[in-house]
């Protein structure tokens, strides 16, 4: 095991002295950073996306839970549709 562990010190020291390795690794760290930075923006933006999406299809599904229960009421589709925002084939595609 010593003899691995020496030979990796002799290589990394002869890489560090070559300044074109040198500048080789720093340009490799640097891509490397930049490249999990852009990851991990996308990851964070899919889920807030994902939320505004949850939340728009949760708000969406409470206007149709609503227009359905107004239409029990036997509101008329023209004031549901005032009411709620959605269309009127909308609402009359729910009383079916």
């Amino acid at each position: 095991m010593d003899k691995d562990i020496k030979r990796a010190e002799e290589r990394l020291e002869y890489l560090s002295s070559d300044k074109e390795t040198i500048e080789i690794y720093k340009a490799r760290e640097k891509s490397l950073h930049e490249r999990a930075n852009m990851i991990n923006g996308a990851k964070e933006e899919g889920i807030k996306e994902g939320i505004k999406e949850g939340i728009k299809a949760g708000i969406k599904e409470g206007i149709i839970k609503t227009a359905k229960n107004l239409l029990v009421m036997g509101m008329d589709a023209d004031t549901i549709s005032k009411a709620t925002g959605l269309s009127i084939e909308e609402i009359k595609s729910l009383n079916q």
